[in-house]
């Protein structure tokens, strides 16, 4: 039975070494350009990879977090070696949130998965692989995270002719925009800017009012925008009719109306009277055979 002489072997085994040295030398580890966006309870993906694909499953891989405090002792958000979830080093705030993609990873998925995020995880994440043999062993990604509520509004009084509108909404992140629109959806003017304040969690309230006239519908609609987290939240209401202030034009006609009456009532006493005086002079006249009607400007 022939065999190949061991130079021979050594060769392949040297040219399978260096190809996939070289193999894995091409790829880098890449992750998102774009931020990753959330809201408060959420689930999220961080995204990381070897491009071009070769397995990690033998690789160390490190997820820390950039922005935890600078006091904090450990800044490991999830740690994989030796073929394993290695916890120890895991900064006790990410406990039982963190998890990687095992089945992945053959492909070279090294994305990290954390769960219930909140508005502390907001910030900046290293994807770190220092056994990868390469010169871009590491990439950043960056995560938003928002708070969102639903506005309310409440009718506070009147203005003029006018009725005065007062939407709230509190627990947003980051800073959101107000705005109130018509039934048509044009944005109305509203009685001065937005007025905001933080709380101690660091979240966001804001209030406005406007003024509505009286319109075909009367429904007005108060939203809240948030564009980093591309978040929107919208309330609207319907203003009855007899809340608004009589119309002033009402007033009007019912003013003219009663002046003509009373106007009119004076012309028929008036013209009675002439007529009656007209009459009592023909009278005289007609026995005297004189002259004797008045001048009509001096009646009355």
């Amino acid at each position: 039975m022939k065999t190949f002489p061991t130079s021979v072997a050594w060769c392949f085994g040297i040219l399978f070494i260096s190809v996939s040295l070289i193999t894995t030398g091409l790829s880098e580890v890449v992750g998102s350009a774009d931020p990753v966006i959330a809201s408060a309870g959420d689930d999220v993906i961080l995204p990381c990879s070897l491009k071009p694909s070769v397995s990690a499953e033998d690789m160390v891989v490190e997820w820390t977090g950039l922005d935890l405090k600078e006091n904090s002792v450990k800044k490991m958000v999830h740690c994989y070696k030796d073929g394993r979830d290695f916890y120890d080093d895991q900064c006790p705030f990410y406990r039982n949130r963190t998890s990687m993609f095992h089945e992945e990873l053959k492909n070279g998925n090294v994305s990290l998965k954390l769960t219930n995020v909140t508005l502390s995880d907001a910030g900046r994440y290293r994807c770190f692989l220092p056994t990868l043999n390469s010169q871009v062993k590491e990439t950043t990604v960056q995560l938003i995270v928002g708070a969102v509520s639903q506005p309310v509004i409440s009718i506070v009084g009147t203005k003029g002719w006018g009725v005065v509108l007062k939407c709230e909404s509190g627990g947003w992140c980051p800073e959101p925009e107000m705005e109130w629109l018509d039934s048509s959806g044009t944005i109305l003017p509203a009685d001065g800017p937005p007025e905001k304040h933080r709380d101690s969690e660091d979240l966001y309230a804001v209030r406005q009012h406007v003024t509505v006239d009286k319109t075909d519908t009367n429904r007005f609609t108060c939203r809240v925008n948030q564009m980093k987290i591309n978040h929107l939240k919208e309330t609207e209401i319907h203003v009855p009719d007899d809340v608004f202030p009589k119309s002033q034009v009402g007033l009007i006609v019912g003013l003219i109306a009663a002046a003509v009456a009373v106007l009119a009532s004076l012309a028929g006493v008036y013209w009675r009277k002439c007529t009656k005086e007209k009459k009592k002079w023909k009278n005289l006249e007609a026995n005297s055979g004189e002259n004797l009607l008045p001048d009509p400007n001096s009646v009355l």
